[in-house]
């Protein structure tokens, strides 16, 4: 190969390769912290003489599984009072559909699950440290992936969910919306709309973006397109379902036989308030301080000078994820999207020296780890 050649192709591969070069301790310390995270649930499980195994694949886990084995099967079946049987169909379709192309390769669904998650998570992790590089500096780009990879809900994280594939897709578009990369935004937005109904807080996000753009008269028709682009892929899986329940209603119709619905904060705030006062599980303790830590966190957002789309996607996801009606112990999981609550954090915690975080995280990561544990294996209860 010619000199010039060479040259080139060196050229053209060294900001690939210093990109992922900085992104590495982001990447590593998450994937340390999930296992660490794992290696409790598997002590734990052994402790109460169950294969952890049955956890990995339990609850959500088992109806993207289903759903990545044998599609959209069941029929919408409705009782004798109208309300809905349990359905595949309020599962969104993008995590299970990468699921399936990996058995296409022989790959059983359970591991192919996994897969799907952990590589999920480091391009999620990869995202978030991109993002806080770019606000302020690679150490606080750091904080960000790492508290988020500890925070309370980071179980879902080496289960078969589909968090890791949601906030992958809406870092790397509040990635593309900061570099005014209007369409590569849109399209992000779009399939992560396929991926989870909270995803419409990216969809307003960058909407809410691409206004501002068009007002300002900057990048011609991309932020229109990109805007456009943003809400495709939930409003498309929403009228799908709806095909198939024969009501336009239909996808929030069938999350009633999870009796959850949209509450404007009722029943959270119920069990805030017993989780504080009264002497019952622990558990319920436990999510109800997490809570108000989230809330507190929101406000500090709110304090911090944050971009407009970042402060639009955090407080609509934080309030999505408090004004459900069920499962209050899945709190710290609905939280787990709002990464933008790590910001004011990690620029303080980006001035404490190496030797205190070296403390701090690890034990951050051991007590999240240690609480998605008890939830399966203790309380028997979804994360």
């Amino acid at each position: 190969m010619p000199q010039s050649t060479l040259d080139v192709t060196v050229e053209r591969s060294s900001p690939f390769r210093t990109a992922v070069r900085q992104a590495l301790p982001a990447v590593g310390l998450y994937l340390l912290f999930q296992v660490v995270s794992f290696g409790l649930l598997w002590l734990m499980s052994w402790k109460a003489d169950v294969s952890p195994g049955r956890f990995v694949d339990d609850f959500d886990a088992s109806w993207f599984l289903s759903v990545a084995q044998h599609g959209y099967d069941q029929q919408v079946v409705a009782g004798a009072d109208g309300a809905p049987g349990e359905n595949s169909l309020v599962f969104f379709p993008l995590y299970p559909g990468l699921v399936a192309i990996l058995t296409l390769f022989g790959i059983p669904a359970l591991p192919a699950g996994l897969v799907v998650s952990v590589l999920a998570g480091c391009a999620a992790a990869w995202g978030l440290f991109v993002l806080g590089r770019d606000f302020a500096s690679p150490r606080v780009g750091l904080l960000m992936a790492v508290l988020w990879s500890v925070g309370p809900g980071s179980a879902a994280l080496h289960l078969a969910y589909s968090e890791a594939v949601l906030v992958a897709l809406v870092a790397w578009a509040l990635v593309a919306v900061a570099r005014r990369q209007w369409v590569l935004a849109g399209a992000l937005a779009l399939f992560a709309g396929l991926t989870r109904a909270s995803a419409g807080a990216l969809v307003a996000a960058v909407g809410v973006a691409a206004l501002v753009a068009v007002f300002q008269r900057r990048d011609g028709w991309r932020p229109w397109l990109g805007g456009l682009l943003a809400p495709l892929g939930l409003l498309g899986y929403l009228a799908y379902v709806g095909i198939r329940t024969g009501r336009a209603d239909g996808w929030f119709w069938l999350q009633n036989a999870w009796q959850m619905h949209f509450d404007f904060g009722q029943f959270t705030w119920e069990q805030v308030k017993e989780g504080l006062t009264v002497d019952r599980a622990s558990w319920i303790t436990v999510t109800a301080l997490i809570v108000l830590v989230a809330v507190a966190l929101q406000l500090w957002t709110w304090a911090t000078r944050l971009p407009l789309p970042w402060q639009v996607y955090g407080t609509l996801t934080v309030v999505i994820a408090l004004c459900s009606s069920n499962y209050f112990q899945s709190r710290a999981r609905f939280l787990l999207p709002a990464f933008v609550l790590t910001v004011p954090l990690a620029l303080a915690l980006a001035k404490l020296p190496n030797r205190v975080l070296a403390v701090l995280l690890p034990s951050a990561a051991v007590l999240s780890g240690w609480y998605g544990a008890y939830l399966m294996t203790i309380a028997h209860l979804a994360p």
